[in-house]
């Protein structure tokens, strides 16, 4: 008898320990999605006042730009600030439940792969030159429009991208790249880049985002960028395929199955 009190007594005990290991992660689940919705929502502020004075840029209303070429880094600038709001809403609407954002988690909208390209293409185009490495894209004819999560497909290119630059050398090449897999039945964005390239070993730690980084030109990185790649692949229910070379370079393919749906 006593053996089964006994063994009741630790059964109640390690409820109530379940109990509490659950109530203290719901709290903290509950300030870490706070603490994500202040800093948004922080950062929100300033990046509002930027938009104000890009569109009085744009609308040239203190007068002309000048000199003309400055109008385009205008327009860069405004769709980057505008994008990045979007991003804002959408973090918002997912910790805070503020509805917002040009897509909200879960929803498929239609992506114009080409416009999406390009818009990327013109965000780094200064910084790959004034690294002095060629930025290129190729769009293939037959690619179709698809229906995805603009946000993660955006946000996904923009790391990629970001990623080799960082990692390629001055003479070097970055190149972006989508076609169609008529054997896999998949649609595929690709981001070569001439750069350092890594180990099989880098790749890995560098894919689960658990490895710093510092580029040759001096970046400090959290190592991040690819884990959150993978991620948001994969919520599309696509891949992620790295393969990469050290001193050689890094090819990065992302292919999504042609009916994209969120998991």
């Amino acid at each position: 008898m006593s053996d089964l009190t006994d063994a009741k007594a630790a059964l109640l005990a390690a409820e109530a320990a379940l109990e509490e290991a659950i109530t203290r992660q719901s709290h903290l689940e509950q300030q870490h999605s706070q603490s994500v919705a202040e800093i948004v929502h922080d950062l929100k502020n300033p990046l509002t006042a930027m938009l104000g004075y890009l569109t009085m840029l744009k609308n040239e209303v203190h007068g002309p730009i000048e000199p003309p070429q400055y109008k385009g880094f205008v327009e860069t600038l405004d769709r980057s600030a505008h994008r990045l709001l979007e991003v804002c809403n959408s973090l918002l609407g997912e910790y805070a439940g503020i509805e917002g954002g040009d897509a909200q988690p879960g929803q498929l909208k239609t992506v114009e792969v080409t416009d999406l390209v390009g818009e990327i293409h013109d965000m780094f185009a200064a910084k790959a030159k004034e690294r002095g490495i060629s930025l290129s894209t190729e769009v293939a004819d037959d690619f179709p429009t698809l229906q995805g999560d603009p946000q993660s497909m955006y946000r996904a290119l923009m790391n990629l991208v970001s990623n080799a630059i960082k990692f390629t050398p001055e003479g070097g090449n970055v190149a972006i790249q989508t076609e169609v897999d008529p054997k896999d039945n998949t649609f595929v964005m690709v981001v070569r880049d001439s750069g350092v390239g890594m180990t099989r070993d880098q790749v890995e730690k560098i894919k689960s985002g658990t490895v710093s980084t510092v580029s040759p030109h001096g970046d400090i990185g959290t190592g991040q960028g690819l884990g959150i790649v993978n991620s948001m692949v994969q919520s599309l229910g696509g891949k992620l395929d790295i393969i990469s070379t050290e001193n050689r370079g890094t090819k990065i393919k992302m292919e999504f199955p042609k009916t994209l749906s969120r998991r």
